[in-house]
């Protein structure tokens, strides 16, 4: 591998200039796509579409100049005496990022179908403790950006220890996995086709009305099938159409998004890699993962198929951000992963549960509805069934209840000395882990209205999101509430 004196500044990959070319136009598109869509279902005259080419043509050639101004000015270099990585860019005005090498937290791959067609690769690096939390070069030769990624994590490394031996320097790309696992297409076409497609049904219902309200298309595109009653076969066979769709769309999603999904765990850290249309590459070490949660299905369980969700510390109060997501492992694989992050055993010993009032609240807020539909069914009576409207309101109050009855059954807090651990769902079935030296802090609420019976809601605060528990007595609770702010307050481990 060459070596590359990243001291001198340096500018991207040549050829990368037809990726910010393309990515200019990528972004002129999406944001011009009603405009384009117009020309398209719309017939214009010769004399407007001959503006608008002349209009393309122009704003092609100024993203041309744009896109050659910002490669020229793209710029970066290690700073080695001022112990840090220095990127500049911007065409109208100069933006200058300084990333201490201390806050680097790590550097990631990105590829998508354009780079891997010109042969470049974005290096991603992840920061912590400034507003600007990634720093991104598009347009890399394979053998500079591994270079950059492996001086980047050195020097990193360099800032927290003073001895460590060539194999466990993070970063290096010549090291052999402990072990490695791959998701093949067939898991993901199982993970697709047992996965919740509703979202893809609302994408198309989505994109239909979007286009019926934006061109007025009320004619060509109408709200109701013709000449078909609601509960007609031709309604009937359109939702089935349609939910097939859905289906399609989703599996086509799982696949394009974690096509190829490989994880090898090294000494270190494990490695993930995944995607096709956007290929990254994590590599994750034990201490950047602040929160383990594990979700499944009743269907994708029993096929032995379960989804990592691990929460990266960040400064996001979300756990969907900072999220890495992982699907389609077996359980065996969960265990090499959990027992990677944590070093000590997960034994649980006192669960809690929500007071039954919680049960309650969550059925009478579910009434609502159903007490609303009877007062319309009553008062318009000449233009709706009173019996037909109570009938299905009694099947709407039957399955709340029944939901609610096991949501609450499945909701609960395992405690042991060191982890806590929220299990709830129903059909996704969510198992959210918490090392307790993590932990940041701890919020208690009480309304009003719990005060009297002695309730509380937790919120447990860690650098990568909260979890939140609901409706516990205070009494029941108190001494866990001391042990965590004790470990808190008493640990010595680093938590990031």
């Amino acid at each position: 591998m060459p070596e590359y004196d990243f001291s001198k500044p340096q500018r991207q990959s040549g050829i990368g200039l037809i990726l910010i070319f393309t990515t200019v136009l990528y972004h002129l598109v999406r944001n011009l796509w009603v405009i384009i869509v117009y020309f398209l279902v719309r017939e214009v005259s010769q004399r407007t579409l001959l503006l608008a080419t002349l209009g393309v043509i122009v704003v092609l050639f100024l993203s041309l100049l744009y896109s050659i101004a910002a490669f020229f000015k793209f710029k970066f270099h290690i700073d080695q005496e001022n112990r840090e990585f220095v990127l500049q860019k911007g065409v109208f005005s100069s933006d200058v990022i300084n990333v201490p090498f201390s806050k680097i937290q790590q550097v990631n791959f990105k590829r998508n179908l354009l780079q891997r067609v010109i042969g470049v690769y974005s290096i991603v690096i992840e920061t912590a403790g400034s507003q600007q939390k990634e720093v991104e070069i598009k347009a890399l030769s394979q053998d500079k950006a591994n270079e950059l990624s492996e001086q980047l994590m050195s020097l990193k490394h360099s800032e927290e220890v003073e001895e460590t031996s060539e194999d466990e320097i993070p970063g290096t790309n010549n090291r052999t996995p402990k072990w490695h696992f791959k998701v093949g297409v067939p898991t993901l076409l199982k993970l697709g086709l047992t996965s919740n497609y509703l979202r893809g049904v609302a994408i198309i219902i989505t994109f239909y009305f979007t286009l019926r309200e934006q061109f007025m298309l009320e004619d060509t595109l109408p709200i109701e099938i013709p000449n078909q009653s609601f509960v007609g076969t031709g309604s009937l066979v359109f939702i089935l159409i349609l939910l097939l769709i859905g289906m399609f769309i989703t599996i086509a999603e799982t696949v394009i998004k974690y096509y190829d999904l490989n994880l090898k765990r090294y000494s270190d850290a494990l490695q993930v890699e995944m995607g096709l249309r956007t290929n990254t590459r994590v590599s994750l070490k034990e201490n950047r993962v602040q929160l383990f949660e594990v979700v499944t299905n009743p269907l994708q369980q029993w096929l032995d198929l379960y989804q990592l969700k691990l929460s990266l510390a960040s400064s996001e109060n979300d756990l969907k951000k900072s999220q890495i997501k992982i699907p389609g492992l077996p359980p065996n694989i969960i265990s090499e992963v959990k027992d990677f992050f944590f070093k000590t055993e997960v034994t649980e010993k006192t669960f809690l549960v929500p007071h039954k009032i919680y049960l309650l609240r969550k059925i009478s807020r579910g009434m609502i509805p159903a007490v609303i539909g009877l007062l319309a069914a009553y008062f318009y009576q000449e233009m709706l069934s009173f019996a037909f409207i109570g009938g299905i309101l009694s099947l709407y109050v039957v399955l709340l209840t029944v939901y609610n009855f096991f949501y609450y059954r499945r909701l609960k807090l395992s405690v042991s000395d060191e982890f806590l651990v929220k299990y709830s769902g129903i059909w996704n079935r969510r198992q959210q882990y918490i090392e307790m030296y993590r932990l940041q802090s701890i919020s208690i609420q009480q309304p009003i209205w719990y005060k009297r019976r002695g309730l509380v809601n937790l919120t447990f605060h860690s650098a990568a999101g909260d979890i939140r528990f609901p409706v516990l007595r205070i009494s029941e609770v108190q001494p866990l509430i001391n042990y965590l702010l004790y470990k808190i307050e008493s640990t010595s481990k680093e938590w990031m």
